[in-house]
C-alpha cells in the first residue's frame, strides 16, 4: 500500500499597496498523504515551456484536498525544500479513481 509524506501547503492571497503593487500573503495548511514522484520527459518540457517552472517532482494530491492549487508552494519537510506548482492543477472525478489520489501537480523551481 502506498502512503504519503506530511507537506505544507502555501496558498496565495494577493492585495495590493499603497502604490496599486501585487503582494502576496501565503497562508499554510497542511496536507498528510501527499505522494513525491519523478515526472515524465512530457512533462518537464510542458512545465517549463508553460509555466517556467523547471519541474522536480510529479505530486500525487489526496482526494481530501479539494483547495486550488493555482500559485501555491509546497514545503516537503523530507528534504527542506520548498517548490513551486505549476499552472492550476485540476482534480479528476472521484468515481474514476480508486486510489486516494485523484490530482497530479508537478512541482519545482521557477527559473528567473
Amino acid at each position: 500500500m502506498l502512503k504519503g509524506e506530511t507537506v505544507t501547503v502555501y496558498t496565495p492571497t494577493v492585495t495590493y499597496d499603497e502604490n496599486k503593487d501585487e503582494v502576496a500573503e501565503y497562508a499554510p495548511s497542511t496536507v498528510d498523504n501527499v505522494l513525491f514522484g519523478m515526472p515524465t520527459t512530457e512533462q518537464i518540457d510542458e512545465a517549463m515551456r508553460l509555466y517556467s517552472v523547471r519541474a522536480q517532482y510529479t505530486l500525487g494530491i489526496p482526494k481530501a484536498y479539494t483547495a486550488s492549487l493555482r500559485g501555491c508552494k509546497v514545503h516537503r519537510p523530507r528534504d527542506g525544500e520548498t517548490y513551486v506548482i505549476a499552472g492550476d492543477p485540476q482534480p479528476l472525478p472521484p468515481e474514476l479513481c480508486p486510489t486516494p489520489w485523484n490530482r497530479e501537480a508537478i512541482a519545482g523551481w521557477v527559473d528567473g
